[in-house]
């Protein structure tokens, strides 16, 4: 998935050997979906069941009952393997072969079959990191032309608008949405912010200058000992698709929140309201599961960081609304243009945007639909092993259903790395953000020398 300079190499092989998925969302249960193109493998326990009824969208799958052929599927992400059985099993008439490569090779093999034009799958997967590379190619069939408007009419916006080109047609689709939130011991919780409620802490952190003053109070009222937060650069992942494009009309374009959150930054990095623990770095899972953390900002599907050994974690968390939505990796499909079975290859695509396959697979896995009517149907009836009671669809469904709906694009992801290293130097070396951006165009201009910068 995102190519991310934090994530350690340690952990690098503990995610590749526990290989799972690369989608949206795991509540703190079993199939994880990283942010990284490795994944995590499946804990013991399973989130309860959605709501049995739950009301079919509009994008119901309706495939016709005499479906017959064959489709092979590229993939990086072990559940689609799952989506071809239940697929299978709808339509015994239908063979699905799962090609599966490893996600540090998928993208360059994809590629190369691609232009070479010799055995090229039906269907593709296009990880978050580099949808933007493949979305305007004439390699992904035009989705919108098949009738695949009508599939997405209810989705979350912004996971519908991930998968269209720049001209506005949809080129590809997900299942799935990959929401964030602050995630947090109950019992840490109420001895620092007083509750455990999640809408109250929620309220706490509602904006940066409160979070700010909460964790201020958190590091005094624990002698120096338990931080408000993980890390100052938590803040890029959220803000990263709540701020403009890097580039536009081929030039770089740095949006003046960008200024505002570097402010932030250092205001949380000066009053200790960080614990100085990037994503997944070394001691950020212990933060995480001992609780000299308070909120840790969290993907719902990373629940595999979860220590729950004996069941010891279950119903002990909570999770709470960020200041602003974000969502961290997403797997999308799409159908190669030149493809015998395109038709085909639509009832799949149809199939896995139906609310039939994101109630199931929101029940089997956890994992975040990308549908907002499925949020809306079990909003008050799933629950989750980690969180106990907790209606945890509400709180992600708050925030992402805010998040506007970009389109993406080939430079987005590479250069929102740039400025994370930059930026996240900066405010560890207490440098001026004026001298911050000089740097950061240097990045930019060394690594893209096509875009025009000032």
């Amino acid at each position: 998935m995102k190519r991310k300079s934090w994530l350690p190499v340690s952990l690098a092989l503990i995610l590749i050997l526990t290989l799972l998925s690369a989608c949206g969302g795991n509540n703190g249960n079993n199939n994880a979906s990283p942010s990284s193109s490795a994944s995590a493998s499946p804990s013991a326990s399973e989130p309860a069941s959605p709501s049995a009824s739950a009301s079919p969208s509009a994008s119901e799958s309706a495939a016709p009952s005499a479906l017959s052929g064959k489709l092979v599927i590229w993939t990086f992400f072990d559940q689609v393997k799952d989506m071809a059985a239940k697929f299978m099993e709808k339509n015994p008439g239908v063979q699905v072969e799962v090609k599966m490569f490893p996600g540090d090779q998928y993208q360059t093999k994809l590629l190369t079959a691609l232009q070479s034009g010799k055995d090229l799958p039906d269907i593709f997967d296009l990880e978050r990191g580099y949808i933007g590379k493949f979305i305007d190619s004439k390699y992904l069939a035009d989705l919108s032309a098949m009738g695949a408007e009508d599939l997405v009419k209810d989705y979350v916006p912004y996971v519908q608008g991930l998968g269209r080109s720049s001209d506005g047609k949809l080129k590809a689709i997900s299942d799935h949405s990959s929401p964030g939130g602050f995630w947090y011991l109950k019992e840490t919780a109420k001895q620092y912010l007083g509750t455990d409620d999640a809408a109250q802490i929620g309220a706490m952190v509602s904006d940066w200058d409160k979070l700010v003053e909460t964790g201020k109070k958190v590091y005094e009222q624990s002698g120096g000992k338990v931080h408000l937060i993980e890390s100052a650069n938590d803040l890029f992942d959220i803000m990263a698709y709540n701020t403009e494009a890097w580039v536009k009309d081929g030039a770089l374009n740095i949006d003046p929140k960008w200024k505002d959150t570097y402010a932030v930054q250092q205001k949380i990095r000066e009053n200790n309201v960080d614990a100085k623990l990037d994503f997944m770095s070394a001691g950020w899972g212990t933060a995480l599961n001992s609780g000299t953390v308070v909120l840790t900002s969290m993907p719902a599907w990373a629940g595999f960081m979860i220590d729950n050994k004996d069941d010891k974690a279950v119903g002990k968390f909570g999770v709470a609304s960020t200041p602003l939505g974000f969502y961290t990796g997403g797997t999308y499909r799409g159908i190669y243009d030149k493809s015998p079975n395109k038709e085909l290859a639509y009832e799949f695509v149809k199939y896995i945007a139906s609310s039939e396959w994101q109630t199931y697979n929101l029940g089997k896995t956890g994992n975040m639909p990308g549908l907002a009517t499925v949020y809306q149907d079990n909003m008050d009836s799933f629950k989750s092993t980690f969180f106990g009671d907790q209606n945890i669809l509400k709180p992600y469904y708050d925030t992402v259903m805010k998040l506007p709906a970009l389109s993406a694009d080939k430079y987005g992801e590479e250069i929102l790395s740039l400025w994370r290293k930059t930026a996240g130097q900066g405010i560890t070396n207490k440098t001026d953000y004026d001298k911050v951006v000089a740097s950061f165009k240097k990045e930019v201009k060394n690594a893209f020398p096509e875009i025009k910068v000032d």
